[in-house]
């Protein structure tokens, strides 16, 4: 059995996985075109007698809105009933009754009471009533009408027109929802529109989608070009019916090619091309992407690095590139991929002008093709341009793209070869995963499925059993609705975006400009020491009171203190018998601290009472953006210190504390969630020559990436000052100090989960 849809002046350049997710699943789900053609006049009678009989309107001779026998050959659902196949229609125009030969129909529903959206709705309604009831190989044809006469009422860019395309697609996906396992479904339309008309050959009015699923189609797939000529002979192929010996279109089966390929093919052309940079764009995008990664951006911002300069492929590049490539490359791609890779792609262009607008210093660092192509993107903007920019959700992710875009253009430099991107593109182009009835009931965190006062689960486990998935509508939040074996129905709430999540950002040796400019007051609220604490692994404090024993008093407005053998707290200060290199005057390298307990410490505390007059500046490292830089730089040492376990030991004639972990440790997900490194308490680790020789290659070269000033911030404290910082991710040392120079510092532990929740605004 096989659906036909056509949604009237549904244009592609508003399909996005946000404003129609139901169309851009089935697009995953399937195979899929966006850059589709349709017939002259691009008017929706003669474009639909096209559609459905595969021939121009010279051919069938209908070339405006009146309904006159077509000539030519015969529609799909004639030749369907030919083949002996039961065909319906469901259609809320009349015109359209004239497309149907007399005996083409099994059943037929025409409703034409003007252009209303609760027509569509009962329109569809009653094709899933015939759905429960067609027999075997039926050949449905269902019409929607809504986006057009909003289109024509408002304006084919306005928010009504995409209010009815999103209500359109939630019809359609009421229906397809609706269909069994085993139906096909091809979606599509007659024709786009620009201003408050179509009709012309403009592009915006030419240029048309197909959008197909089915047990024979290639999922998450593309076809290069498509026309809308096509459709009747691809439902025929899908229904497994003979094409009409006169239709001029061919059926799209079988000439998808997988969209992660497509792309990949797409970026790998791009070696042979130059811009005006020293590089060749492939290289470029490369770069981008290695810096994106190595600086600790998401996978989302990863892939919009990657991608971003594709636009330049779609269009004939001059001397310094294609002005428009932003919004060409965001077009092309926001019906495959989130809204978090396209928005960037689409404002990084935008982002270079908001740059130079508000950064006297930034022209200087643009390349010379960058700096020529700017007068032909319209130059730095306005005040009000600027204040428009800083709107846009999108904006920040806009500018880091734009620093990714700007430092990836480095001559020979060693970089990941393009096939590391793929599992990565492939993951983002299949989208929001096709969910389970139990996690999806698991997950719910409605009052039925969750306590309101501490949020927790309020079902058993053999209460998630037994849920079957219905449909699926993107959020926030998402809706997923289910139906139990017994026939019980629910809808689960579920969060996009889950608070726990602390977002973590990055730093190198500039951060810490960034990180005098936001020290907070110890004698006001702590949550913005949090937050940053939080996401940057490293916050100041000042105006702490220099008495020994406060920085206790402050540890508890965050949560409970962390008991040691060093005690509550513990000082830093040059002692005769130290037992700890940290009570003596010499400098000590980077490092993190208690990695030989279980579990380590997380975040570190440490009050200045006094400082040295010379020397004594501590150092921090950011061990994340460090592990990634090795990562991207020496992949093969990465793999190394994720892998071999070491033994941490520190002894004394009163404990004996022993921890066996990775020098860089990963989540399930690869991520690096925890750096480990202490040169003082790492024990020798048991392995065979050639892994010995492989392990410390490894360690050396992840203690260079640390050392070396892009790495390394220094802050000398003043009495009063307080930093924190994660000891699971900063490594920390400090410059020698001479013996007789007075430096007094006292520390303690809290754990990281109460400076989350403090971040999150809860104490």
């Amino acid at each position: 059995s096989v659906l036909l849809v056509s949604i009237d002046g549904l244009a592609p350049r508003h399909i996005t996985p946000a404003n129609t997710p139901s169309l851009t699943s089935l697009a995953r789900r399937g195979a899929s075109c966006f850059q589709a053609r349709t017939v002259m006049p691009s008017v929706t009678l003669p474009a639909h007698a096209s559609m459905v009989r595969s021939a121009p309107p010279d051919v069938h001779g209908i070339l405006d809105n009146t309904p006159t026998p077509p000539l030519g050959p015969p529609s799909i659902l004639s030749v369907a009933r030919a083949a002996g196949r039961s065909t319906s229609v469901f259609q809320s125009w009349l015109p359209l009754d004239a497309l149907w030969e007399p005996d083409a129909l099994s059943f037929r529903l025409t409703r034409d009471e003007g252009y209303d959206q609760a027509v569509d709705a009962t329109i569809v309604d009653a094709a899933i009533a015939r759905v429960d009831s067609a027999p075997p190989g039926e050949v449905m044809f269902v019409y929607l009408s809504y986006p057009d006469p909003a289109g024509h009422d408002h304006g084919w860019d306005s928010e009504q027109y995409l209010a009815a395309a999103a209500q359109a697609d939630r019809d359609l996906g009421h229906l397809v929802n609706a269909l069994p396992a085993d139906w096909s479904v091809v979606v599509t339309t007659d024709h786009g529109g620009h201003g408050r008309r179509h009709g012309t050959d403009c592009n915006d009015d030419m240029e048309t989608f197909v959008v197909a699923r089915g047990p024979r189609i290639t999922r998450c797939a593309g076809w290069a070009t498509a026309s809308i000529l096509d459709i009747a002979p691809t439902v025929a192929d899908l229904a497994d019916i003979s094409p009409d010996s006169g239709w001029v279109g061919h059926s799209l089966i079988g000439h998808e090619t997988p969209r992660v390929d497509e792309l990949m093919a797409l970026l790998a052309a791009t070696e042979a091309k130059s811009y005006g940079e020293r590089v060749n764009m492939l290289d470029h995008v490369l770069q981008s992407a290695a810096v994106a990664r190595q600086r600790g951006a998401s996978d989302d911002l990863v892939l919009a690095a990657l991608l971003h300069d594709v636009g330049h492929v779609f269009g004939v590049a001059g001397d310094w590139g294609l002005p428009g490539h932003a919004d060409v490359g965001a077009r092309c791609l926001q019906a495959l991929l989130p809204p978090s890779v396209v928005e960037p792609i689409r404002l990084h262009v935008d982002a270079k002008r908001y740059r130079v607008a508000v950064d006297s210093a930034y022209h200087a660092h643009l390349s010379l093709a960058s700096q020529m192509s700017l007068q032909e993107q319209g130059g730095p903007f306005s005040p009000a341009e600027v204040k428009t920019f800083n709107a846009n959700p999108y904006a920040d992710d806009a500018v880091m793209l734009r620093e990714f875009d700007d430092d990836g253009k480095v001559d020979g430099l060693e970089i990941p070869a393009l096939e590391t991107y793929r599992p990565l593109l492939a993951k983002a182009l299949l989208g929001q995963p096709v969910v389970d009835g139990a996690w999806a009931r698991h997950a719910c965190r409605c009052a039925e499925c969750r306590d309101a006062g501490n949020d927790q689960h309020l079902l058993r486990a053999d209460e998630l059993i037994g849920w079957q998935v219905t449909d699926d509508r993107a959020g926030p939040p998402r809706e997923v609705d289910l139906v139990h074996d017994n026939g019980e129905r629910h809808t689960a709430m579920i969060s996009v975006e889950p608070q726990s999540q602390a977002h973590r950002t990055v730093w190198d040796h500039r951060h810490g400009a960034v990180l005098r400019a936001g020290v907070s007051s110890a004698t006001g609220d702590l949550t913005t020491f949090a937050r940053q604490l939080a996401e940057f692994g490293i916050a100041i404090a000042t105006d702490v009171a220099t008495k020994p024993g406060e920085i206790l008093r402050f540890a508890r407005r965050i949560g409970f203190v962390r008991n040691t053998n060093y005690g509550m707290l513990f000082d830093v200060v040059a002692e005769p018998d130290p037992i700890n290199l940290a009570y003596t005057p010499v400098g000590l390298p980077l490092h993190t601290d208690n990695p030989y307990r279980r579990p380590c410490p997380t975040v570190q505390l440490l009050h200045c009472l006094s400082s040295a007059a010379e020397g004594g500046a501590s150092q921090f490292a950011d061990g994340f953006r460090a592990a990634e830089v090795l990562r991207a730089q020496r992949p093969d040492d990465f793999a190394v210190l994720t892998n071999t376990m070491v033994d941490f030991r520190f002894h004394d004639a009163t404990v004996d504390l022993r921890a066996r972990r990775p020098i860089i440790h990963l989540d399930a997900d690869g991520v690096v969630s925890a750096v480990s490194i202490n040169n003082r308490s790492m024990e020798a680790p048991t392995l065979s020559t050639v892994q010995s020789t492989q392990f410390y290659r490894a360690y050396a070269s992840f203690a260079e990436v640390l050392a070396s000033p892009e790495s390394v911030i220094e802050l000398t404290l003043k009495a009063g000052e307080l930093v924190g910082f994660d000891n699971r991710r900063i490594l920390h040392g400090r410059g020698a100090f001479a013996v007789t120079a007075h430096r007094h510092l006292q520390g303690c532990y809290v754990d990281m989960d109460a400076v989350r929740s403090l971040a999150l605004g809860r104490n």
